[in-house]
């Protein structure tokens, strides 16, 4: 990440301002968080639009930053400038709601590439896919949920696979060579040696350099941990007041495989529990559905067939079905940064 905020900053110049690199889905995680893997954060949750965090990362890095912040993903499909896109292990097109948006905007640009170890979707509109390491060979480190930092060491890569943070280096020193914006950190030889840059630049991490975690300890990230559970409330649409309509609801799973989902592979949850449309009985009853029946399920934005599973576990007049089901198809029917959506339901 430490990699990839300074490629950000080697690109700040005028001819590169049309060119925007995607992060994973996953931007929103604590760990990538904190190292300012967001459009308005620089490492250690420093806003990225005061003064002050950029005069310090600066000094850190020994080049000057935008004084700009980053855009969003819904930000940069609104902006009409941008012309190339770099995507690092994301998949826009299984993950980022209203997908035939998604797909027509992407097809706009004049330049795509992905850095991922998967053929993706994403990855098969792309011009240029540089193939990184698997998930398995990874080196560098992971924030968990429960606030640990945790030591990943690397597997054998396959083919002309790459580590990403080894890819982002390189690709930011020619950009560098070409856009010429002085003397920057960017050369890095090891993961240690970005670790190590995390832990000098984010106040949380700063036990977390290599050599606090050779002794093969977890690292709570200064002491940080859950403290509690609270529920979120999702509110429904106001739009769901006619008889016939349904508030959807699509999260992840506990069962499928990402990779697998990813490329469409109908065995991402070998044992099938994942792959239905919950369902409450009332619900069904009236709509002469039976547990196993495959439904269909539509709105603008699109239609999809499933198997209905009828429970208990969902309220009357709400359905929930996993979000990486058929490489996450549901994602076509729901709106920009919309929890839920209203969609109607027929036996198919």
């Amino acid at each position: 990440t430490a990699a990839l905020a300074n490629i950000a900053m080697a690109a700040s110049g005028d001819d590169a301002a049309q060119t925007l690199f995607i992060l994973p889905q996953e931007a929103n995680v604590l760990g990538m968080r904190d190292a300012g893997a967001a459009a308005d954060l620089l490492p250690g949750h420093r806003p990225a639009a005061a003064e002050a965090s950029r005069a310090e990362m600066q000094r850190a890095w020994g080049a000057q930053l935008p004084a700009a912040t980053g855009l969003t993903f819904e930000q940069m499909g609104a902006n009409g400038n941008i012309k190339a896109l770099v995507v690092l292990d994301d998949n826009p097109l299984m993950l980022a709601p209203d997908t035939n948006r998604v797909r027509k905007w992407l097809q706009s640009l004049e330049f795509i590439a992905v850095i991922d170890s998967l053929p993706t979707d994403t990855a098969n509109l792309a011009h240029a896919v540089l193939p990184e390491t698997s998930a398995w060979a990874k080196e560098g480190t992971t924030t968990s949920a429960d606030r640990r930092v945790l030591r990943l060491n690397k597997g054998a890569a396959h083919g002309e696979s790459r580590q990403g943070w080894r890819i982002l280096s390189e690709l930011g020193a020619r950009l560098a060579e070409r856009l010429q914006p002085g003397e920057i950190r960017i050369k890095y030889q090891s993961a240690a040696e970005v670790m190590d840059e995390i832990a000098q630049v984010v106040p949380l991490y700063r036990n977390s350099g290599y050599r606090d975690m050779d002794p093969g300890a977890q690292q709570h990230i200064d002491g940080l941990g859950p403290k509690k559970a609270a529920r979120q409330p999702v509110p429904a649409p106001v739009s769901n007041t006619n008889a016939t309509g349904f508030v959807l609801s699509a999260t992840r799973g506990l069962f499928t495989s990402y990779e697998a989902a990813a490329i469409h592979d109908p065995e991402a949850d070998r044992l099938h529990r994942d792959d239905a449309v919950k369902m409450h009985p009332a619900d069904a009853a009236a709509l002469g559905i039976a547990d196993g029946d495959m439904v269909a399920i539509r709105n603008s934005g699109g239609q999809l067939s499933v198997k209905a599973s009828i429970t208990e576990a969902v309220q009357p007049k709400s359905l929930h079905l996993p979000l990486y089901y058929d490489g996450g198809a549901v994602a076509a029917l729901f709106d920009a940064d919309a929890p839920v959506t209203v969609v109607e339901v027929a036996r198919a």
